[in-house]
């Protein structure tokens, strides 16, 4: 038996057929993995774990609020507190994923072994007057590696008592890392959120004030929004930690003060017991100017002239920036409070000031491409990555066409020639090119292979190839395309030769050969065309699944 060369790049540890293997999740664009948390009651349980911040201190201050040492093998649910082995987190996409390299892995080197095998038979195959003749054929179009698609949620945090970069759905009560309660930072982010909004109606000039009164309302509300929903969340994570207080279903009672409190003092506990009577009123006066704003188009009713003595019945409700940030601020006051009361401590104001959050998800900068245009991902030298930027931007029509030995020598004239062989040697290890030695030749001949593409068009063309064939899966299959020319497949798209070509490389590796016609010969297109069946229909299917994710 030959050597499972491919596996063994997954090997962890053992050899021969006990190897022990290890494959690397995906990552988002900006560079997070899945983690999904196995307490089945903490929704939504999905969350994303990014790296720590190098110029992090962590001070002893922080520590005494933390489930756990920061950077420990373990991982805190970020919605429930439950603590285990960072295995238990495990995505199940991220698993399917591992197994799809695996399998990918191990066929490769099957397919290795049998052409070199059929190498061999064929040159000693019988003579054309035997009466059995041996032929065998081996396919040249080998399968790229599985590609995923992972995607960044809207809420981006960074923990203030260790570093860590994380995300979530909505509003999570501690760091997945170290554990430590979280809410008064989530809510900081809703203030701050709040003021950039004052600061974009204030720089409205005179003839928009209806356009500034939008944004100030709905600043204000996004206020009460951000408060009763962290209050919310605090409340049925104590309920989880209490199962002997019963207690009915959470409809809106954290909108209005009063009946918030009756719910906290089923724990002995008063949310507002750090406001003073003044900033209580506010408070008050604010949650009622929501319901006026969102209930009654801002026209002020009799219930809220009696609160609010410059109010005037049929007018509209005053909206002054001030006055929402002062809202804001209470409202961080109150959840500061909560905040304590989850951990058992208090927390010192910006022990570690967190860094500037993006005010979006990091997959809409790039229409959703996997990668940012800073990072390749792959693990090579950074000679590796020079050769293969050159390689993906010198390419005309993305396919794999022979790159000679002298192209890559005047490429690289400048460089050490050992350290070029080693990162082409680097590249051709990863799957990325093929070579072939030249007699009195520097460098060989070489051929990119479509995982070239897959890993650099990010970064040289702002597109990634496996996520541009999922768009050419949707034409085929909402075409109901049985015969797919690709000259016709190629107009329905606004893509350049260079864009399409990976992109439809990779649909051509789902179709069964037998559907698929010759080589061209000559550009721009890898093959002429190619037939859909229903089997290649159920794994342009999967594929979809597999990049978009399930």
């Amino acid at each position: 038996m030959g050597r499972m060369r491919n596996l063994e790049r997954l090997r962890t540890g053992g050899s021969g057929s006990k190897m022990t293997l290890g494959v690397p999740p995906p990552r988002t664009p900006s560079g997070r993995v899945y983690r999904y948390s196995p307490n089945e009651d903490a929704h939504p349980r999905h969350f994303l774990l990014g790296e720590v911040n190098a110029n992090f201190m962590v001070v002893d201050a922080a520590r005494s609020r933390m489930k756990l040492e920061p950077r420990s093998p373990r991982t805190v649910c970020p919605y429930s507190g439950y603590v285990g082995l960072d295995a238990e987190f495990n995505h199940p996409d991220d698993m399917k994923a591992a197994v799809e390299v695996v399998k990918h892995a191990a066929m490769s080197d099957v397919e290795e072994m049998l052409a070199s095998a059929f190498k061999g038979l064929n040159s000693r195959r019988s003579s054309r007057n035997s009466l059995v003749r041996i032929d065998a054929k081996v396919s040249s179009r080998p399968r790229p590696k599985p590609r995923f698609s992972r995607r960044d949620l809207l809420r981006e945090m960074e923990c203030d008592h260790c570093g860590r970069d994380y995300g979530v759905y909505a509003i999570a009560l501690f760091c997945p890392d170290c554990g430590a309660a979280n809410l008064r930072l989530h809510f900081s982010r809703e203030c701050k959120l709040v003021g950039e909004q004052v600061e974009l109606a204030d720089t409205l000039s005179s003839d928009r004030q209806e356009m500034a009164y939008r944004l100030l309302g709905n600043a204000h509300e996004d206020v009460l929004t951000a408060f009763e929903a962290t209050l919310k969340v605090a409340y049925l994570y104590a309920l989880r930690q209490r199962p002997e207080v019963k207690a009915k279903p959470v409809k809106n009672e954290f909108q209005n003060v009063d009946f918030g409190r009756d719910r906290f003092s089923a724990f002995d506990f008063d949310p507002y017991d750090c406001l003073s009577a003044d900033e209580l009123a506010v408070l008050r006066l604010n949650i009622q100017k929501r319901h006026i704003i969102g209930h009654n188009l801002g026209v002020v009713d009799a219930k809220f002239a009696e609160q609010a003595a410059d109010a005037k019945i049929g007018e509209t409700v005053h909206l002054i920036a001030q006055d929402i940030i002062q809202f804001a601020s209470i409202g961080q006051k109150a959840i500061d409070r909560l905040d304590e009361w989850i951990c058992g401590t208090t927390s010192q104001t910006l022990l570690n000031p967190p860094a500037p959050v993006p005010d979006g998800p990091a997959a809409d900068k790039k229409d959703h491409q996997q990668m940012t245009d800073t990072e390749i991902d792959i693990d090579v030298s950074s000679m590796a990555k020079k050769i293969g930027t050159w390689i993906a931007t010198t390419s005309e029509f993305g396919l794999p066409d022979p790159i000679g030995g002298d192209d890559i020598e005047q490429a690289f004239a400048g460089e050490d020639a050992r350290l070029v062989e080693e990162a082409l040697a680097e590249l051709e290890a990863e799957g990325l090119l093929t070579s072939t030695a030249l007699m009195n030749a520097k460098f060989p001949r070489v051929r990119p292979t479509l995982d070239l593409f897959a890993v650099f068009d990010p970064v040289v063309a702002g597109y990634t190839p496996f996520i541009d064939a999922g768009e050419l899966i949707d034409l085929i299959l909402e075409g109901k395309m049985e015969s797919v020319p690709l000259s016709d497949l190629h107009e329905k798209t606004s893509w350049d030769i260079r864009r399409f070509n990976p992109a439809v490389s990779y649909v051509i590796g789902l179709i069964d050969d037998g559907r698929v016609s010759g080589e061209t010969g000559s550009h721009p297109y890898p093959v002429r065309y190619f037939s859909v069946a229903a089997a290649d229909r159920v794994e342009m299917r999967a594929f979809l699944k597999r990049t978009r994710g399930s």
